[in-house]
């Protein structure tokens, strides 16, 4: 691992990952990097290689605040439909050299991100309603109780169908599969007349609730940030279900149809 020596003759500074905030393309942006920390006196400094991880992250936080797919993101989909940069770039008619810069920092326009979504996000995979993922009822449970830690309340009440509880899942599995090219439960969503819903919901909701959570899945920190991200943004149980319905992939999808999980990129309010 490189070190570097203080400028004030403390020795060796230490790596550490700092948090950062910063108005960027006139959106202000929270991100995290690593640089060079004086333990002595806390003097921070950077190395060329530190200061492009810290642009890096700069740019894939600004993308992500603005519905843009990250750089890691255009990565995981790309590797998950078993393409090669090359192949990505002749299925776009592009240069290999744009998907290397969108995937290593550059900030792509907006019709090029849908052209990306176009060829990586595919609504005839043959898992494209389950989000490249078995379905697990402990998992689908421990999302439930990770949504019920982060907003500190219930959803997973006696006698309680999911009314809200689905539309807090349907979110969080949309968004992770944008994010990171695999839904968080395996679970599938029907358009229902109150949203959207665990596809045979009357079945699973029972058997559900009595999983056993220590049998699921791990979450990883991606994926709970993906949770984080749906509580900051639905604080409350209306908030989630109101959002939901002002989604048209719900309100344009057949009564009882499955919502592909290819859908994902045209959300709007998340």
């Amino acid at each position: 691992m490189k070190t570097i020596q203080c400028p004030k003759g403390h020795g060796p500074m230490e790596q550490k990952p700092l948090a950062w905030s910063k108005t960027f393309k006139g959106v202000d942006v929270d991100y995290t990097a690593e640089v060079f920390v004086c333990p002595a006196c806390g003097l921070e400094a950077t190395t060329v290689e530190a200061a492009g991880r810290l642009q890096r992250a700069l740019a894939d936080a600004y993308r992500a605040k603005v519905g843009l797919l990250t750089g890691p993101e255009i990565r995981d989909l790309r590797e998950s439909q078993g393409f090669t940069q090359v192949q990505l770039a002749e299925r776009m008619n592009v240069g290999i050299a744009s998907i290397k810069r969108w995937e290593t920092g550059m900030i792509q326009s907006k019709s090029m991100d849908q052209a990306l979504r176009a060829q990586l996000q595919s609504r005839s995979s043959a898992d494209s309603c389950t989000g490249r993922r078995q379905i697990s009822l402990p998992r689908i449970k421990l999302v439930a109780r990770t949504f019920e830690k982060l907003l500190g309340k219930r959803l997973l009440k006696a006698g309680d169908r999911f009314l809200f509880l689905a539309k807090y899942l349907w979110y969080a599995d949309m968004l992770a599969f944008r994010r990171l090219g695999r839904g968080l439960t395996g679970a599938s969503y029907a358009a229902l007349p109150y949203g959207p819903q665990l596809n045979n919901y009357r079945d699973l909701v029972q058997t559900i609730k009595a999983a056993d959570v220590e049998t699921a899945e791990p979450l990883s920190e991606e994926e709970r940030r993906v949770i984080g991200e749906v509580v900051e943004k639905f604080p409350d149980e209306r908030n989630v279900f109101e959002a939901a319905h002002r989604e048209r992939v719900w309100r344009e999808a057949p009564p009882g149809a499955l919502i592909p999980y290819a859908c994902a990129a045209e959300l709007t309010e998340i």
